[in-house]
């Protein structure tokens, strides 16, 4: 993240579009906020900032509220043309979609 302004989403004034540079917390944080839109790479904009209630944050065309806390988790940077690196995959395999007519790890059919 050479170069760029980057900051927590709590910290991003209400009507400014950021985007998500990395995310702090555990692996069942960070599907919880990829289930909600909230993954690398997504842009976002705080429409509500609560003190110390919570965030009204647009992501796509999804509006999500979230803790203070996990806002303070979520790293973005204003440089809205950033592009994450490649991952595999940042979810845990428990929680992989897989496709039609595998099994999910731990699950039989």
């Amino acid at each position: 993240m050479d170069g760029l302004k980057v900051m927590p989403l709590a910290m991003l004034p209400p009507g400014q579009k950021a985007r998500i540079v990395s995310l702090s917390g555990g692996r069942g944080l960070q599907a919880h906020l990829y289930g909600m839109g909230l993954g690398l790479g997504s842009e976002v904009m705080v429409i509500y900032r609560g003190a110390p209630g919570p965030f009204l944050v647009a992501a796509k065309e999804t509006r999500v509220a979230i803790g203070q806390g996990m806002a303070y988790k979520i790293m973005v940077s204003l440089d809205t043309k950033f592009t994450p690196p490649p991952i595999s995959s940042p979810l845990p395999p428990r929680l992989r979609r897989t496709g039609e007519g595998e099994d999910r790890e731990g699950e039989n059919q």
